[in-house]
């Protein structure tokens, strides 16, 4: 997977970042994927933090070989109770060097349905896969970049803590949650030199996707790229018109989260900052 396969282009501005060390938890797929892309391309090392160890090894040595930076991937379900993250977050220091950043962009979408529909199981699983996983990572590297004389944190809710959809409220709930813990974080550590914001995606168009994207073309009789954003702007229960009228690319979000990351935003903290095309503004 080369660059040009990622879709993006190169930056004529320099983000700063070359030869530092960054964290990406959710870093091998999509946005994250995109976010380690951006900052390999920069020059920075990353490591990449993922349930599938051999997808995470694969994509950490792509980018390793592309740029010419120092990376490595580590399997680890952030999802989980336990201080796994803590390790993984130790190894990648171990690994890369003195930490200046960590982004968490893992946090799927699972089951969907009206609030009636959602057990405590269904709560219990996003608490888990939103919440705690963006907890455990943001508590494990925090200790690094105190020592480390400050760094700074790009955590993931979604637009739609602004405006909610019927049929995910569990995942609305856990995400305005991710929004208010990154706030206390900015306050509580920003005069250490810490800074966090918090990256709020609207409708992207990931690999993830790729089974729902083939149904609903054929659905909707659309091509595969326009299948999910016409299934999302039709439906009367998502009603997610875009202004720019499509879905987002993993690198226009992972540009955005190198952006976060560098000194190019060094007075930046405790923003909440959409990028969603333009939905329901």
């Amino acid at each position: 997977m080369g660059r040009a396969d990622c879709g993006a282009e190169e930056l004529s501005v320099e983000l700063g970042v070359r030869d530092r060390n960054f964290v990406l938890v959710g870093g091998t797929t999509g946005m994250g994927f995109g976010a380690a892309h951006q900052l390999a391309a920069e020059g920075a090392n990353v490591a990449l933090l993922a349930r599938d160890e051999q997808r995470a090894v694969d994509r950490a040595k792509l980018l390793g070989d592309m740029y010419g930076v120092r990376t490595v991937g580590i399997v680890v379900d952030a999802a989980a109770p336990g201080n796994g993250v803590e390790r993984a977050i130790d190894r990648a220091a171990n690994e890369l060097g003195p930490l200046r950043g960590l982004a968490v962009t893992a946090g799927p979408m699972n089951q969907q349905g009206p609030f009636l529909e959602h057990g405590d199981e269904s709560w219990d699983r996003y608490y888990q896969i939103i919440l705690m996983a963006t907890v455990r990572s943001c508590r494990a590297v925090i200790p690094h970049l105190q020592r480390n004389g400050g760094g700074t944190i790009v955590t993931t809710a979604a637009y739609s803590v602004r405006a909610p959809k019927i049929l995910i409220p569990p995942y609305n709930a856990l995400k305005a949650a991710v929004l208010t813990m990154s706030k206390i974080l900015a306050k509580t550590h920003g005069p250490e030199g810490i800074r966090v914001n918090v990256m709020c995606p609207g409708l992207f168009d990931t690999e993830t996707n790729d089974h729902i994207r083939e149904r609903r073309a054929a659905q909707y009789g659309v091509p595969l790229e326009e299948a999910i954003y016409t299934h999302l702007s039709s439906n009367p229960d998502w009603n997610m018109r875009v202004a720019l009228g499509r879905g987002g690319l993993p690198h226009e979000a992972g540009e955005l989260v190198a952006f976060l990351l560098s000194d190019r935003a060094a007075y930046l903290t405790g923003a909440v900052i959409n990028i969603d095309g333009g939905t329901d503004f």
